[in-house]
């Protein structure tokens, strides 16, 4: 049985210069897909390759059977919300959500009904008859969002649609986001370079580097199976050993003293210490693996010598490069 969106083999080219290499994934219905790269890494590329606006060099784009990558953007059943909110400015927040509805030529009493119907839902029926100019920015992109969402696109792209806004309101947005998009069914592929806000807001999260995806997989395989250096480095918390090895942070024990512990151990030292959501996290250097590490300690001071060790067993082997 096929997936109801699957992207096969896409891959583009700049000048020689390799943006994209064989992406190949897919998505279930009402599946949100968090895509987390560094910049540089294809992300956009790959947003503007699925919503039309750039042609892939060789692969296609199929939604529900159908191959798209022909066709317009504008007949494409996608939707895309951007990092800023690109409302009109000239429009009210009632007239802005109905814009779409209007280019699709529906009946105007029902466009006018079904977007006040989104206004409400999303708790701005108080500034139905307000302009982008009078709304903060988290309003601004609730506004944005529903304008997409209430032509019901079969793929909702979303381009770090919360990087403009103050931590706190990444935090309130993104938990509000992801319930209206699981009420909705809608599918996502949602893009962001924070690996916190892919692990919120995905089912399911892929790591892009250098235009390859180096896994994909749920958000705690992600986290605490990271597939390849890169990913560990990018994704997860530990140290990356030699001969392809990783062992995670939870695997890691911290004594004050070297006398007596098992092998593997590691000296560190305590570089600072940070308070994290009330609790005291140190950062450690391990000068031996050239890392730091970011662990709760009881006590210890700056410049302390602390000793990490683990047990043989929870060291596990990357299973590619990168």
């Amino acid at each position: 049985m096929s997936s109801f969106i699957e992207i096969h083999g896409v891959s583009k080219a700049f000048k020689e210069k390799e943006i994209l290499t064989d992406v190949t994934f897919s998505l279930e219905k009402g599946e949100i897909l968090s895509l987390v790269g560094a910049s540089g890494s294809g992300k956009s590329t790959l947003l503007r390759i699925l919503s039309g606006l750039e042609s892939a060099a060789k692969g296609k784009v199929v939604i529900e059977g159908n191959d798209i990558s022909s066709v317009k953007p504008r007949n494409r059943p996608i939707g895309m919300v951007f990092q800023q909110p690109l409302l009109f400015p000239h429009m009210n927040v009632l007239e802005n959500v109905m814009y779409g509805l209007k280019m699709k030529q529906a009946k105007k009493s029902e466009s006018k009904q079904r977007a006040r119907d989104y206004i409400e839902r999303v708790g701005l029926g108080e500034f139905m008859h307000h302009y982008p100019s009078e709304l903060s920015g988290g309003q601004q992109q609730r506004v944005s969002l529903i304008r997409s969402l209430i032509l019901k696109p079969k793929l909702l792209l979303l381009d770090e649609p919360f990087s403009s806004l103050d931590l706190q309101r990444r935090r309130e947005l993104r938990q509000w986001v992801r319930g209206m998009l699981k009420e909705e069914e809608t599918t996502v592929l949602f893009v962001t370079h924070d690996r916190d806000e892919a692990y919120e807001m995905g089912d399911r999260v892929a790591v892009l580097h250098e235009g390859r995806f180096l896994q994909i997989g749920t958000p705690e395989e992600i986290y605490y199976r990271p597939g390849t250096p890169s990913v560990a480095s990018f994704m997860s918390d530990g140290l990356i050993l030699q001969q392809k090895r990783f062992i995670h942070a939870s695997h890691l024990h911290v004594s004050p003293s070297n006398q007596d512990l098992p092998l593997p151990k590691w000296k560190g030292t305590v570089l600072q210490k940070l308070f994290v959501a009330g609790t005291d996290i140190h950062e450690i250097w391990v000068e031996e693996l050239n890392q730091k590490l970011k662990m709760p300690l009881e006590g210890g001071s700056i410049n302390d010598t602390v000793w990490l060790y683990a047990k043989e067993e929870n060291i596990q082997t990357f299973h590619k490069e990168g």
